[in-house]
């Protein structure tokens, strides 16, 4: 897609003759990078805004870019929920404030203690993985319910900022949204307290809050964000042995051929998960359910 500083203001133009076919006269809508962000704007807001996501179904956020359509809704946007620490927020987020400069912005990631992105058990320190999100913080945060809480409570402090009059709404939208990661937190806690084994392996390294926040060890196997070469598989292979490790967990979007090779060297079960899953409780409970199958092989 062209990038040039002609083609956004070209945009602009067409967008303000123009308009969008498919959209609602007086419809408030936000934006929000990454589909579980929405399970948390819906679930505090309900029906008043309309929520679009900006990352489609089985792609990769570290490498994809915004498409016209994407940036057609977002000069629509009242406001933008971003993670803050994507590369294609940084490389665009400029021309997503020329498009629409009234656009209020939450950064869920202001909030959050980061975690830096070393790999955990097994990982050389000095690997980079290229096209990746892997200089500075580790933008993965959402996945555990201990950042959840604080996501929730920047939600609804946004939301009451954007509409006052449902401040009591927003609250009891937020209190819900409470219970919900609290039983997620629950559901995390039993089913460590059933598996011996505290370390996993994963292809990209979607779990590090979880593991930092529960007493984990994460096990990235992507090399330089490809496949991993014989001799990171033999590393690899004997990581797993001498730290037990039973559970191999592989994102959808990801070539599943090292997972299942490794899987059948190891005796480890195969997983795929889905962190990018719109219904956030959905993608902890299938990570917590393998953990505690885990436990009993």
């Amino acid at each position: 897609m062209k990038r040039s500083g002609i083609w956004i203001p070209a945009i602009a133009l067409l967008l303000l003759s123009c308009g969008s076919p498919s959209a609602k006269k007086g419809e408030r809508i936000i934006t929000v990078t990454l589909p579980p962000f929405a399970w948390f704007v819906e679930g505090i807001a309900g029906e008043d805004f309309t929520v679009n996501v900006m990352l489609p179904p089985g792609a990769d956020h570290h490498i994809w870019e915004p498409l016209p359509a994407q940036i057609t809704s977002l000069a629509r946007s009242e406001a933008f929920v971003l993670n803050g620490q994507l590369g294609f927020e940084k490389a665009w987020m400029g021309r997503f404030s020329e498009i629409n400069p009234e656009m209020k912005i939450l950064d869920l990631s202001s909030g959050i203690d980061l975690l830096g992105t070393e790999e955990g058990l097994g990982h050389d320190d000095h690997h980079d993985h290229e096209g990746h999100t892997h200089e500075g913080a580790d933008p993965h945060y959402w996945m555990s319910p201990v950042s959840a809480y604080v996501m929730a409570e920047d939600v609804r402090d946004f939301l009451t900022e954007l509409n006052p009059g449902s401040i009591e709404k927003y609250n009891a939208g937020y209190k819900n949204l409470v219970q919900k990661i609290s039983s997620m937190d629950s559901l995390l806690k039993a089913a460590l307290s059933e598996t011996p084994s505290k370390a996993f392996m994963i292809y990209h390294p979607a779990l590090g809050y979880m593991a930092n926040d529960y007493g984990l060890q994460q096990v990235t196997f992507e090399d330089e964000g490809k496949s991993p070469s014989p001799a990171r598989m033999k590393e690899l292979i004997d990581t797993a042995r001498e730290f037990d490790i039973r559970i191999i967990f592989i994102q959808a979007e990801y070539d599943v051929r090292s997972a299942k090779s490794l899987a059948e060297e190891t005796g480890a079960e195969l997983i795929v998960i889905d962190p990018m899953n719109r219904d956030w409780p959905a993608a902890v409970i299938e990570v917590a359910e393998a953990l505690r199958a885990g436990g009993r092989q």
